[in-house]
């Protein structure tokens, strides 16, 4: 005997062969202020000075947080 378990575990169940075709959802190509300071953030995360200095100061962190061991 085979015993599915129903419970609902907080997840929604996305079955994709039953998705309405006639969906129309607009999709903005704006660039926003808050898409340009997201770019912007993420190219100095990404500049290798900026990625060691981070670094460096997660250390430096981490050290006196938990001390130099």
């Amino acid at each position: 005997m085979i015993i599915e378990d129903e419970r609902y575990d907080g997840q929604p169940d996305f079955n994709y062969d039953v998705i309405d075709e006639n969906q129309h959802v607009h999709v903005s190509h704006e660039r926003t202020s808050e898409l340009y300071e997201f770019i912007q953030t993420h190219h100095q995360i990404r500049d290798r000075q900026t990625h060691s200095q981070l670094q460096a100061d997660l250390v430096e962190h981490l050290s006196q947080k938990h001390g130099a061991n």
